[in-house]
């Protein structure tokens, strides 16, 4: 049988593959590299250590050959190691004369498929990490709530100050407050606050510093009595009785005294954050009472923290900026003697002031202006502790029930595998031509399927075929999901049915009279349909199928031009195995997920077509006939070949027959024992002889049987119908 697709051409061109090659440099340096995404999709991952190459083998990543291909081919991952050669793809591209490209991490893709029809190249993005700086490691790396690892700030800012060759600010190691630093980060490691971002030199080093001191609630300063960079982080950390006290008796001047009022204080923060897949999240909460005394009023702040990558750390930052924002803070500057020349920032003090009614009030240092060393002074500015306000109640409000609308790609629940119609396959291969015809033999075949759609949003499946017991798959055909539903109550065989579907709403761009559709095992025609009561008018098995009785919840499938074809030719009898790969936008269904339908063929597509309109006793399929009614059945001829325009319902007349078609009868006695077997028929009709009934029974005495079941089906030479009649009659009043 000759080649061809669906629509009669045999060999037609799609679309394209795109290939390129791509030098990509992402930063300066990286310890390790855990995953590449293209697309926003991702293509690979693992854990990378120094350079070495990689393969990407994602071909369906956008989607398939379908739509817009995927990423498959070699991945050079380049660290920028003191000794790394040159590449040899980028020297085979540009000439010997290139750059190794040291101290640069980057990727060098060879010739990778890219995409297929479509000619842009999507953007390209790795998760990589970096946390070792040489300062104490074994507290560098504090991982996080996802099992990946975050970095520790205090090593974040030492980096900062301390590096010379991505841009840092340079500060010898000599100037920096050892100690300190060593206190925040084993603390920082205490609390499990890592942070993960990047600094990409938008803003100055100064910024970021900044930064990643408003993350941890930190400063940064040189204290007056070393003159180190010293580092402190706002913790609970101190007894309010051991504090110094400040107050009238060492206090030169109250320079100001603010108490904010209450309706200026905030009762809700939102904190935005970017978690791992780089997407930017929220996290907020609220002070129940504070909006309370507001009367309900929301008076919100929203926060950026771009380097937390959790949705439980977020929620500790939110809250800890809400205890800062939920009450009035009161703030002071003050110029004191020399006894306050022992302050630094961060530190804390027991104020008392009488005239205002003030006493034990725990002040933070915000500001110390120490002045010359000649000065009897010295200016500091405070504000009030949040750590003795006392603790405050905060809750989370209503988080969004939305998730994210993508499915991952999974198999086909239901699914059909059957074999081509004479119908379809007329239409498949533009007409019965003489050369397609010349190529067919009374066993030739060919598969097909086709299933329902496994989530809303998967928009084709692929269909996978091979010979059983072969080791290779063969990608044969993609095609669209019909529509399908379920019946909401049984069918009973008959002419004409009004089948009311569960389907909340029918797709009517599929669903339309004069197309086929496919009732468990047999086929109907459509003939109306109703959308407001969700119900299709069908007329029942028509073409090669007859009608039978299907259960509540059969599903139905509207296939006409929806369906999986396996252009290879086979013949009656060959057993094959068939694999659907549907896919969605997250990716398609591994050939390894699949399941596996195993399917004999008949050569259905050549097999006359079993006679319509049958009838007993002159009546469509009755349970009775009388007591002493002689059996009586007749039919209507039906043509396979002549029956390629229209759909031809079970009670229409004769058409054909077809040429070299005769009909068999066999008939059954009450016990299920055959009586008698006439094949041969020619005529639309036959007659089993009281006499011949009774004598073919072998009663005594000689009676007529209870109950009678007739099988008629078409014969051609060798091949009989795909379907036959089967129908049982009990003689009675």
């Amino acid at each position: 049988m000759g080649g061809g697709g669906k629509g009669g051409s045999s060999c037609y061109t799609t679309g394209f593959r795109y290939f390129a090659g791509l030098h990509l440099i992402f930063c300066q340096s990286v310890d390790a590299v855990l995953k590449i995404v293209v697309g926003e999709k991702t293509a690979w991952e693992g854990r990378v250590a120094a350079s070495a190459r990689i393969a990407i083998d994602q071909p369906d990543l956008f989607g398939g050959e379908g739509r817009e291909g995927g990423v498959r081919g070699p991945v050079d991952l380049c660290f920028g190691e003191a000794g790394q050669p040159q590449n040899p793809y980028l020297q085979s591209q540009l000439g010997p004369d290139i750059p190794a490209f040291r101290g640069l991490f980057g990727l060098v893709a060879g010739k990778c498929m890219l995409s297929a029809n479509n000619p842009y190249i999507k953007p390209w993005s790795v998760l990589a990490r970096r946390t070792r700086t040489g300062w104490h490691e074994d507290l560098a790396e504090i991982p996080g709530d996802d099992g990946h690892i975050d970095m520790n700030p205090a090593h974040i800012i030492r980096e900062a100050l301390t590096n010379t060759g991505w841009g840092g600010l340079g500060y010898p190691e000599a100037d920096l407050d050892d100690a300190s630093f060593l206190t925040a980060a084993n603390l920082l490691k205490a609390e499990s606050f890592g942070l993960s971002l990047i600094w990409a030199k938008n803003t100055s080093v100064e910024d970021f510093v900044r930064l990643i001191l408003n993350h941890i609630d930190g400063v940064l300063y040189f204290a007056h009595s070393t003159g180190l960079l010293t580092l402190r982080l706002i913790r609970d950390d101190y007894n309010i009785g051991a504090l110094p006290v400040v107050g009238e008796s060492n206090t030169i001047e109250l320079v100001e005294f603010t108490n904010p009022s209450a309706v200026e204080v905030v009762n809700q923060v939102t904190v935005n954050y970017v978690d791992r897949e780089n997407m930017t999240c929220a996290v907020t909460v609220q002070d129940i009472a504070g909006i309370s005394r507001m009367g309900g009023q929301i008076n919100a702040a929203t926060l950026d923290f771009p380097g937390v990558t959790s949705g439980a750390l977020a929620a500790r930052i939110a809250a800890r900026e809400l205890t800062q924002l939920c009450m009035p803070i009161s703030s002071c500057t003050l110029e004191i003697n020399r006894v306050g020349a022992a302050l630094e920032p961060g530190d804390c003090f027991n104020f008392t002031w009488g005239p205002l009614g003030i006493a034990g009030l725990a002040m933070r240092v915000s500001e110390v202006e120490i002045g010359v060393h000649t000065a009897g002074s010295v200016r500091i500015k405070a504000v009030r502790d949040v750590f003795g306000l006392g603790s405050a109640a905060f809750t989370a409000p209503a988080q969004s029930l939305w998730t994210r609308p993508e499915s991952k790609p999974a198999d086909a629940a239901n699914r059909q595998i059957a074999e081509i119609t004479w119908w379809q396959f007329v239409r498949e291969y533009a007409g019965e031509s003489e050369a397609v015809m010349a190529e067919l033999s009374d066993t030739s075949t060919l598969v097909v399927c086709f299933c329902c759609r496994p989530s809303s949003d998967a928009y084709n499946y692929e269909m996978w075929v091979r010979n059983r017991g072969a080791a290779d798959w063969s990608l044969k055909d993609t095609d669209s999901f019909p529509f399908t539903a379920r019946i909401d109550a049984a069918a009973v065989p008959e002419v004409e049915s009004l089948l009311v579907l569960d389907a909340a709403a029918i797709d009517t761009d599929l669903v339309r009279a004069g197309t086929y559709a496919c009732l468990g095992g047999e086929l109907v025609a459509v003939l109306a349909v109703d959308a407001a009561g969700r119900s299709v008018t069908v007329a029942r098995g028509v073409l090669d199928t007859i009608p039978a009785a299907h259960a509540e919840r059969t599903v139905i499938w509207f296939h006409q031009g929806f369906y999986g074809l396996d252009t290879e030719p086979r013949e009656a009898g060959e057993t094959v195995e068939v694999k659907l790969l549907p896919s969605t936008p997250l990716g398609r269904l591994a050939l390894d997920a699949a399941a596996v339908n195993a399917y004999t063929t008949r050569g259905r597509m050549m097999r006359p077509y079993p006679p319509g309109n049958v009838r007993i006793g002159g009546k469509r399929w009755p349970s009775f006939i009388g007591l002493e009614e002689e059996l009586t059945v007749s039919w209507a001829h039906r043509s396979r070949t002549a029956q390629t325009v229209s759909l031809i319902r079970q009670d229409e007349g004769s058409i054909g027959p077809e040429a070299g078609v005769t009909y068999i009868i066999r008939i059954y006695g009450e016990t299920g024992i055959l009586l008698r077997t006439v094949s041969g028929l020619t005529g639309t009709g036959f007659t089993y002889p009281a006499g011949d009934e009774k004598a073919d029974s072998g009663f005594d005495p000689a009676r007529l049987n209870k109950s009678l079941r007739m099988e008629l089906e078409a014969v051609r030479g060798s091949l009989v119908s795909f379907t036959k009649w089967n129908l049982t009659v009990t003689r009675g009043d």
